[in-house]
């Protein structure tokens, strides 16, 4: 099954053109209607990303699927030892709270739910094109308190502060290729919530502890 819209190494992304990229975007859309207004935010996305990612090695992916949840993922950037899950806003000048949320909520939904997700490192990055820059501590990042913020003139900056070349890469074919599969502590801590033992707010913020300290 086809997981993303549109995926590719990095260099190869950078070959395409904007025309061929845009072109398997729209042929995979599953909607029979599609909205300029979306053409045009993966227009500015391809934009963005041909000029940010120049000089980076690794694979894109385009609309990717997380496994059972039905939400896809605008863009995941894997380099190296870590997989970026990115949220686009295009010509937001601010960084919303709940665009922080929705790329937060992605991150843990693939953490806790694709297999290829379960041990590697994930951080999610919100990149509102027209927003100042923010510096965000990385352990608030890393613990997804909150995502990593970035515009269009610097999120090959912001992807860079989190890479660490002496950890071994992510097995990219692995990685995309597989399963839905809750972790452990998601299937005990699902049912303690269906026998009534916790609420959902405990249960949220379980999961952030689990994930930090498996980090």
């Amino acid at each position: 099954m086809k997981r993303a819209y549109y995926s590719n190494s990095i260099k190869k992304f950078l070959e395409d053109t904007q025309t061929s990229i845009l072109g398997e975007l729209i042929l995979n859309h599953t909607n029979r209607t599609l909205e300029d207004l979306q053409k045009n935010a993966w227009i500015k996305q391809i934009q963005i990303l041909k000029d940010q990612l120049v000089g980076i090695n690794g694979q894109i992916y385009f609309e990717f699927t997380i496994p059972r949840m039905g939400k896809r993922v605008d863009n995941i950037i894997i380099i190296d030892n870590v997989a970026f899950v990115i949220e686009f806003k295009v010509g937001d000048k601010r960084y919303e709270k709940y665009a922080i949320e929705q790329v937060i909520d992605y991150t843990i939904d693939l953490s806790n739910f694709h297999e290829g997700s379960h041990k590697i490192k994930l951080i999610p990055v919100l990149v509102s094109t027209n927003a100042n820059t923010v510096i965000t501590p990385q352990i608030e990042v890393i613990s997804f308190s909150t995502a990593a913020k970035a515009n269009r003139n610097n999120l090959k900056e912001i992807l860079n502060t989190f890479l660490n070349t002496t950890k071994s890469p992510i097995n990219v074919e692995y990685w995309e290729n597989s399963i839905y599969k809750p972790t452990p502590t998601i299937v005990e801590a699902a049912q303690a919530l269906y026998n009534g033992h916790i609420d959902k707010e405990y249960l949220k913020n379980t999961y952030r502890v689990l994930l930090t300290r498996a980090r």
